[in-house]
């Protein structure tokens, strides 16, 4: 569906069903370069038990209008107008990789709203290598190369989607590709340039869940259990046999911790 944010037009996906917001919500936000494709198959598993999903484009990602958001900050303020723009409350946040810097933000500065946080794949901090930075604007094809042979673990390099027939490297290659060169290198910029989670874990509260991946390449487990130390008391999985793109790699073990902590926290009838 499309609305206006401060006069932009946004779109988001909402699961299959129609966006209802007197109903519990789920809002998924992703990380770099990536859009609400990334969020199809639990999206989908939420909206169809009874809850309003939401799952938004960046502003310049995908069907969002642009320009791109330079900073952490300004992304959680754009999701604060998401918010009010459809006046949805009782919120499960499912946030992944950039999307949890983007979390961290929007958590601590609007728990009135929130019923629950689900930390997927991240750190506190997201710092990114010159090498990756200047590819991004210099050599996209480069960039996206590097991004998904870091980001995906053992069964996305072998092609073992879990949708039979295809590949997530693939899928991800092709979202990429329509999200560079200005939307991949503001992206990564404002990830390498944020520094306020310490701050930001800290103003949090309400239960939160963090769910990290053993085998991560782009959040390695010392920056996730960083993470993990600086929230008050989270619920902590984690997934040993995944990399970084735990959604997509193993969403049926993904899935079900999600389920399992959002109908706890933000149930639904």
């Amino acid at each position: 569906m499309y609305f206006d944010v401060n006069g932009k037009q946004v779109f988001a996906t909402t699961g299959g069903k129609p966006f209802d917001n007197s109903k519990p919500a789920v809002i998924f936000l992703c990380g770099s370069a990536l859009d609400h494709t990334f969020w199809g198959l639990h999206s989908r598993f939420f909206a169809f038990r009874h809850y309003a999903v939401l799952v938004p484009d960046l502003p310049g990602h995908t069907h969002s209008e642009g320009p791109a958001l330079t900073s952490i900050e300004s992304m959680a303020d754009w999701l604060n107008g998401v918010v009010e723009a459809l006046d949805i409350n009782d919120i499960a946040l499912v946030a992944h990789s950039q999307g949890c810097l983007t979390a961290l933000e929007f958590a601590s500065r609007h728990a009135d709203r929130l019923r629950c946080v689900s930390f997927v794949a991240s750190g506190l901090a997201t710092p990114v290598n010159d090498m990756l930075l200047n590819a991004a604007t210099e050599d996209p094809e480069a960039a996206i190369a590097m991004m998904l042979s870091w980001g995906f673990g053992f069964a996305g390099h072998l092609h073992q989607g879990p949708i039979p027939g295809n590949s997530m490297l693939a899928g991800g290659r092709k979202v990429m590709r329509g999200n560079v060169p200005n939307e991949l290198a503001t992206d990564l910029k404002a990830c390498n340039n944020y520094q306020n989670g310490k701050n930001a874990a800290a103003n949090i509260t309400g239960p939160i869940q963090v769910i990290l991946a053993g085998k991560d390449r782009m959040a390695p487990r010392k920056a996730g259990l960083e993470l993990v130390e600086h929230l008050s008391n989270p619920e902590f999985t984690l997934i040993e046999e995944s990399g970084h793109m735990i959604p997509q790699e193993v969403p049926d073990t993904c899935r079900l911790l999600l389920k399992t902590f959002i109908f706890n926290h933000n149930p639904a009838n």
